[in-house]
């Protein structure tokens, strides 16, 4: 195992020699502000200590893009964020709720309630769950990406990062622009603003975007298409200012999503080497028999086994936020930030790869959340500082409902004549979240060149937690009391029974009260030439969690408690050949501490299910590299990549067939060792009124897996059926620009090559299925702004 000293010196022998070879070195910024043609950088203004400073004095590794390359570059959610961020992979589950990982720090659990370790925010507003962060990408000025923990200034929850959205805002003068593409799969994306004063002291800027598109997936068995988009969003902004030192900030906005869910592509049956009775049953036999799914981006398969019901969703969100602030002095200003958001779903999904009903899931639930913050910020000669606090609440129900009446699992009694056959059940759990923090940052200059950095925040956090797996329309009722004796009427709580073996209180877990105090503490030396060094040592928490989960045991449901990574990074950032380059380069080390995984359980019925465990030590080191030149005149070139080495180094846990296992050794899932992206444009006028671009992006992930035994050491066998292949997605634009009339106008293909990848793999009882990448897309965009 690598120590922690070893590490540190290695880092910091790597950085030296980095910095005296300089013809390496390289940058993460990307330029979001340089004038066209110009060799030099305008300061990239970024608010990731919440207040306006130049990207290159923020002593952090940080990514940020404007709203624009966004839109150029179909960057359309934070999903695809992964394009623009080394370092960053985003998960789409079957039940709707992106996966944020950043730097190997991640946690793929579903359920709605479960708290993120990469937090997304509007303008310093919270989305405090990731389901409705799906919709956050719209109308924006630019984007930023803070790598490492954030818990002193974004709270907790922020282990791998924070992803900062700051939207555009209303202008002085009137000012109106739209975008407007179509592409492959008769898809349409249209946006437009309308921005500008209303009085001497009230402003506004209102925007709308629709996304329309039809069916990308075809099955495999049948004629049937799936995949079609119907996405909805608005925003209204009132930035009013009654005076010069009093200023407030109305931000109204949401989304609806009607569009398809994505269905599976079916790899194998889960009965293959299986000891469980079940794999014998007329269903089984069926899963083994079915056609495994051709390996393109389209092929998919799918039933309709909730009622008939399409795979389709029909979520929203609303959120309204107040932002008010008070020049008290000079020197200080008071900040409020009042929100409060509704996130509602009802969708349905089908992933285990075929038209079986083996796990055809309905999802229904809702996440209500007040939040406010108060802060002081505070500006005196050599000394910056924000003293504060925040309140959030947050309510929450997730419901599950299950049709599984056609797969393995559905009659463990198959083979007893008259059993009854077929199961489907619902589950089902109400969290409440209520969290109160006090924190405090500050940076002092101890000479124009040197400053220290220092921040802590006490968290205090309270979950409470109401659960059970129901019987639904009493054929389950009669499989289950057949097989325990128990006395279930139609629709009761199956889970709760006095008989059930393996029972836990359900008192002694309902309620998880924790708290935490993360901190950092850190020093910058800038050069009188740009050059900026930086070392960082941060704690961050993430809090416990309770799992939405169709279980056998009041074992299922018990929480895991809270998580904590203690990051170390030293990294160095600056200016070359006369500002031409931005680089920037970075290396750390996390020591993990009670990681939260979603892993095996044992289960008296199944033999194992999915679960909530815990991983008491584990460590992550890596480094980080990338750069922004323009060697020319009109070309743009960016690098950008991230490595990193993720290692278990206590767990003992489940395996998928119910055996105890030693995964010490093992690597993180949805951890790719290395992520680079990069990109290239060059334009140039092709006549007095216009230019002319070209561009090109690659994005690269190395293989990784989503299985927890991934790497075959004395004490387990690494399973490949869940590995994720490495790939490469090549993305082309083309185009012209009229300056003078503002229109710029080109083609795009992404995905060139039409490369099959795979963005997940699910474990199904019945099946292994994987989700694969979109295939080559292609189109026209047109965009206008006066």
């Amino acid at each position: 195992m690598i120590q922690k000293s070893s590490m540190a010196y290695c880092i910091g022998a790597s950085l030296i020699a980095l910095v005296a070879g300089t013809g390496t070195a390289s940058a993460q910024a990307a330029d979001p502000q340089a004038g066209g043609g110009g060799n030099n950088y305008a300061d990239i203004i970024v608010t990731a200590n919440k207040r306006e400073q130049s990207l290159s004095d923020v002593g952090i590794s940080i990514t940020a893009e404007t709203g624009d390359t966004l839109l150029q570059r179909g960057i359309n959610s934070p999903t695809d964020l992964g394009k623009i961020v080394p370092g960053l992979t985003v998960q789409p589950s079957p039940f709707n709720t992106p996966v944020y990982t950043l730097r190997g720090v991640g946690f793929y659990e579903t359920t709605l309630s479960a708290a993120p370790t990469v937090a997304v925010y509007t303008d310093e507003v919270a989305l405090p769950f990731s389901a409705p962060t799906r919709g956050a990408a719209f109308d924006i000025e630019r984007v930023e990406v803070l790598k490492g923990p954030q818990g002193t200034l974004f709270g907790q929850n922020t282990t791998g990062g924070a992803i900062n959205y700051i939207v555009a805002k209303p202008t002085d003068d009137f000012k109106a622009g739209a975008t407007a593409s179509f592409g492959r799969f008769s898809t349409y994306d249209v946006q437009g603003y309308v921005s500008g004063p209303m009085s001497n002291t009230l402003k506004a800027r209102v925007a709308v975007r629709t996304i329309q598109g039809g069916e990308w997936q075809k099955s495999f068995t049948r004629s049937d298409e799936l995949g079609k988009q119907d996405m909805l969003q608005g925003r209204v902004l009132l930035d009013w200012q009654p005076s010069d030192k009093v200023k407030f900030l109305l931000n109204v906005n949401g989304w609806r999503d009607k569009g398809d869910t994505q269905a599976a592509q079916i790899v194998s049956d889960n009965c293959a080497g299986s000891v469980e009775g079940t794999c014998g049953s007329p269903d089984a036999t069926n899963f083994k028999n079915y056609p495994r799914s051709p390996r393109t981006p389209r092929a998919a398969d799918w039933g309709y086994g909730i009622f008939g019901r399409r795979p389709a969703r029909d979520d929203s969100f609303w959120q309204a936020s107040l932002r008010a602030d008070f020049e008290l002095n000079d020197n200080l200003t008071f900040t409020s930030i009042s929100a409060y958001s509704h996130y509602k779903t009802d969708s349905v999904q089908d992933f285990d790869g075929t038209t079986y009903a083996s796990v055809d899931t309905n999802t229904t639930g809702y996440i209500k959340d007040v939040a406010q913050e108060l802060r002081l910020t505070g500006e005196f000669d050599s000394l910056t500082f924000i003293v504060g606090g925040n309140y959030n609440k947050s309510k929450t129900y997730d419901r599950l409902f299950y049709n599984f009446s056609e797969g393995p699992s559905s009659n463990p009694l198959w083979m007893i004549p008259g059993a009854p056959r077929g199961i489907l059940t619902f589950n089902y759990s109400r969290q409440d979240v209520k969290n109160l923090a006090a924190f405090a940052n500050a940076e002092y200059k101890v000479t124009p060149n040197i400053t220290l950095i220092g921040g802590i925040r006490y968290t205090d956090s309270k979950r409470s937690f109401e659960g059970c797996t129901n019987d639904f329309g009493g054929d389950t009722a009669t499989w289950w009391n057949a097989i325990f004796g128990t006395n279930v009427q139609p629709g009761g709580c199956l889970t709760f029974t006095p008989n059930f073996p393996d029972i836990f209180d359900p008192a002694a877990f309902d309620n998880l009260n924790e708290d935490n105090v993360s901190w950092n503490v850190g020093a910058n030396y800038k050069t009188d030439g740009g050059t900026l060094f930086y070392t960082r040592i941060a704690r961050g928490y993430k809090s416990g969690s309770f799992p939405t989960a169709s279980v056998a045991s009041y074992s299922g449901y018990v929480p895991v408690k809270q998580e904590s990574v203690t990051a170390y990074e030293v990294g160095i950032k600056g200016p070359l050949a006369d500002r031409r380059i931005e680089y920037a380069l970075a290396g750390f080390y996390y020591d993990y501490k009670d990681k939260q995984l979603r892993g095996r359980k044992p289960d008296p019925v199944f033999g194992t299910l999915d679960g909530l465990v815990q991983i008491p030590k584990s460590r992550i080191w890596g480094v980080e590299a990338s750069i922004v030149g323009r060697p020319v005149d009109g070309l743009r070139i960016s690098l950008g990549g991230t490595y990193i080495n993720t290692k278990i180094t206590e767990f003992t846990g489940y395996d998928a067939f119910g055996d105890l296992r030693n995964f010490s050794g093992q690597k993180f899932p949805y951890a790719p060792k290395l992520t680079a992206v990069a990109d290239a444009e060059y334009q140039a006028p092709i006549s007095s009124s216009a230019e002319g671009y070209i561009g090109i992006s690659l994005t690269h992930n190395s293989k990784t897996t989503t299985a927890l035994a991934n790497t075959t050491t004395a004490f387990v066998d690494a399973d490949p059926r869940f590995d994720m292949k490495a790939y490469t997605l090549v993305d082309l634009r083309a185009g012209f620009e009229f300056p003078d009339s503002n229109v710029r106008a080109g083609i795009y293909i992404r995905n060139v090559g039409n490369t099959y990848y795979w963005t997940n793999v699910q474990d199904n009882l019945a099946s292994i299925s994987r989700f694969a990448g979109m295939p080559r897309t292609y189109g026209v965009q047109v965009s206008w702004h006066m």
